[in-house]
């Protein structure tokens, strides 16, 4: 994650220089009064820091549940239809999870800091609107599947422990741009359930049972990027 936002930071300080060369700005947003194409078009990569938890009536099975801070990474692509409007794909790499206080240790104590992580990739499309030359609104849907599960760091089977692989769901948010940098933040809602109906979720030496199948994801993302025009 150090290596990913140091190269951010790098190409954000060389961006002047690639601009003052006839890269793209802030004054690019016009392609002519009845342009098909936006100054969005093009491809580019970010990342940045996210906090998750867990909703749904089904989440009370979790005693004292917080939230958990990761990462996200990723690439996008996107392809203006208007001045007004375009479409954004991104391919993301994303941790999720969260912290709970049940099950006990060997000897009997409660925890206090069981943690449990939840490794997506994650392809959210979104329509982005450009309310000014340097901020935008997106929204749109996302599916992910998940490909990891940690416990207190120990890496769960995800079939064996009743794990759904799937996820879908909504994502909305805002952004701000000048020159070649990106800075955003983005709500995450997820519509599908994280955990199979009968699932026993173990923590230390308490075994909790899924009775109410809906536990979700929801995440909040703050994400730096680098875009270039096509």
């Amino acid at each position: 994650m150090k290596n990913l936002f140091l190269l951010l930071a790098l190409a954000l300080a060389t961006g002047p220089q690639a601009l003052a060369q006839g890269g793209m700005t802030s004054k690019d947003y016009d392609n002519g009064a009845t342009g098909t194409e936006s100054r969005n078009t093009g491809v580019g990569i970010k990342g940045g820091y996210n906090t998750s938890n867990i909703n749904g009536s089904g989440a009370d099975l979790f005693p004292n549940k917080n939230s958990f801070a990761a990462f996200n990474a990723g690439v996008y692509g996107q392809f203006g239809f208007t001045n007004f409007a375009s479409l954004q794909v991104e391919l993301l790499y994303i941790r999720k999870g969260y912290h709970t206080d049940a099950g006990t240790t060997s000897t009997g104590a409660a925890y206090t800091a069981h943690d449990t992580r939840l490794d997506y990739f994650e392809l959210p499309v979104m329509f982005v609107g450009n309310i000014t030359e340097t901020l935008s609104l997106h929204v749109g849907p996302q599916v992910s599947v998940l490909t990891k599960v940690l416990n207190d760091g120990q890496n769960l089977d995800l079939n064996a422990n009743g794990y759904n692989t799937l996820d879908y769901g909504f994502v909305g948010g805002a952004e701000a741009r000048l020159g070649l940098g990106r800075l955003g933040v983005r709500y995450d809602l997820s519509l599908a359930d994280i955990y199979k109906t009968g699932a026993a979720v173990k923590y230390g030496n308490t075994a909790l049972t899924v009775q109410d199948g809906k536990v979700r994801n929801q995440s909040i993302q703050v994400y730096l990027g680098i875009g270039y025009r096509k």
